[in-house]
């Protein structure tokens, strides 16, 4: 059988609201950011239809929900479209079900986790000519860049291509986030696509995005020194800010290898104050989140904290990204907790 073509973010897009033949347009793989970013601009061009939320949940209990609304009419005659959350290919059934049905006028905008090249849900989507299917995964740094130019061109903002890699690095190749950065700047700059502005590099140093490690400091401080009600409040924070899941799991590895690597000079005899303090590498406001870390965790905790996120990484990469949000949440509160010393 020859293979499916590839499809272009443009030519997806271009497609909803346009195509009547086509029923579904999926969007899975490992990259939840780009998932979620594509899945947003969908949305956008449906415009004022109505939007039902089906989850991967309602399908295992009525596998022909999904057919019977694509098929419902508005009782006003407006335009709808419909929004499915799915973890990996739990709606295999109802999607079958969808493409066999006589009439379908309603689109679905279906995302996932990754699928495997024999997954089947993706064997079905990638060769039934009432899908577009597309896989996401992390960009290149090339990629990257190119995305930040398209997005400042687009806002009305000229930006030289190093300012772009630079603010594409400080965003950690999160599509939300260098969006969000990219509102900042033609704010300040007053720019538009008919009033163009000029990119200067002290403007990012005075409203771009540090790092994501910096950006959710007092999240991952927090969580490691066991601050459950700070926690809380910053792990809600993050969620208002659109930042990505996985990248928050991947900070916080970074830190935890830190933390590992600073451990293992206190079981050697180092005291944890003056260790903080004169490691260059962290910043003066979050020293004593650090010292509290450290006190908190042992070599061996902090070892298997580390197997902990790289499997928590691999829950959220394959899972729907309805689920992330909780998932994440309650594992970041449960490691806070592990960080309080027990009682009794």
């Amino acid at each position: 059988m020859a293979r499916a073509p590839r499809i272009s973010e443009r030519d997806l897009i271009g497609a909803i609201g346009r195509r009547d033949d086509i029923r579904l347009f999926l969007l899975f793989g490992t990259d939840p950011s780009t998932i979620e970013d594509i899945a947003r601009k969908l949305s956008a061009e449906m415009k004022d239809a109505e939007r039902i939320d089906i989850d991967g949940a309602q399908l295992r209990s009525d596998s022909a929900l999904l057919a019977d609304e694509a098929a419902s009419i508005s009782l006003f005659g407006d335009k709808r479209y419909i929004r499915l959350r799915l973890q990996r290919d739990e709606g295999l059934a109802a999607i079958e079900n969808l493409l066999e049905a006589e009439q379908a006028g309603t689109p679905v905008i279906a995302t996932t986790g990754n699928l495997t090249p024999t997954n089947k849900l993706r064997k079905l989507a990638q060769g039934h000519p009432a899908v577009m299917a597309m896989a996401c995964y992390p960009p290149s740094e090339a990629d990257a860049v190119a995305h930040v130019q398209r997005l400042a061109g687009a806002a009305g903002l000229r930006m030289e291509r190093v300012l772009a890699q630079r603010l594409a690095e400080s965003t950690g190749h999160d599509r939300t986030l260098a969006a969000n950065e990219i509102d900042k700047l033609a704010l300040y700059c007053d720019a538009a696509p008919d009033r163009p502005a000029t990119v200067e590099p002290d403007m990012l140093a005075k409203l771009g995005a540090e790092t994501l490690e910096e950006d959710i400091s007092a999240l991952l401080g927090a969580v490691m020194a066991g601050q459950i009600a700070v926690a809380s409040q910053e792990i809600a924070s993050a969620r208002e800010l659109g930042v990505n899941e996985v990248r928050i799991v991947k900070a916080l590895q970074r830190r935890v290898v830190q933390l590992a690597a600073l451990r293992a000079e206190v079981d050697q005899g180092a005291q944890i104050g003056p260790l903080v303090d004169r490691t260059r590498s962290i910043f003066f406001k979050e020293q004593g989140a650090y010292k509290s870390a450290l006190a908190a965790w042992s070599s061996a905790k902090l070892a298997r904290l580390n197997a902990r996120l790289f499997e928590l990484e691999r829950r959220l990469m394959t899972g729907g990204s309805d689920l992330a949000g909780p998932v994440l949440s309650n594992e970041l509160l449960l490691i806070a907790r592990a960080a309080q010393p027990r009682r009794g």
